[in-house]
């Protein structure tokens, strides 16, 4: 069984298409920065689909609980997918690229090739970090607890309390 899957995952990764995305990724810096981007995002959706799965399908946690744990989780991984999709985009806005990069890398001014790479992989490197740890630890749940608690609320007033 291990080789086989062994086997579908070489040749996969030696595939055309596999190919032909990296080589894209290296010649274009913002590919690259969404590709990581949105696989972050997909893995998230992916981690909540499951959890609400979980929960749902727990029968250690009581019914009356239930119910707001699974509204939680569902509301935290659309919110967490909506704010990393918009935090990475504002990050990787050229415009604040630009004025961040000027200040932080101007003792390459003088050398364009350098500054380039430089800011191309500062560039990267903040759009996750930016999505990542300020969507996920900062701005969700100042978002989600909020939207679930009134969708548990909502459910309550219509009798719906599961």
């Amino acid at each position: 069984m291990i080789k086989i899957v062994t086997n579908k995952l070489g040749n996969f990764a030696n595939s055309h298409f596999v190919k032909n995305h990296i080589e894209k990724c290296i010649k274009n810096p913002q590919f690259l920065t969404n590709t990581l981007l949105a696989t972050s995002v997909s893995k998230d959706v992916f981690a909540y689909a499951l959890r609400v799965h979980n929960t749902l399908k727990n029968d250690e946690i009581p019914k009356d609980k239930k119910s707001f744990v699974a509204k939680m989780d569902a509301t935290t991984g659309i919110v967490t997918a909506l704010v990393q999709i918009s935090t990475g985009l504002l990050i990787s806005n050229d415009k604040i690229q630009e004025k961040i990069c000027k200040h932080l890398f101007s003792e390459l001014k003088d050398n364009p090739k350098k500054f380039k790479q430089a800011s191309q992989g500062f560039k990267t490197i903040s759009v996750l970090i930016g999505a990542t740890l300020i969507a996920k630890r900062v701005l969700v749940p100042l978002i989600a607890s909020p939207i679930a608690g009134y969708l548990e609320n909502k459910n309550k007033q219509n009798g719906n309390s599961k």
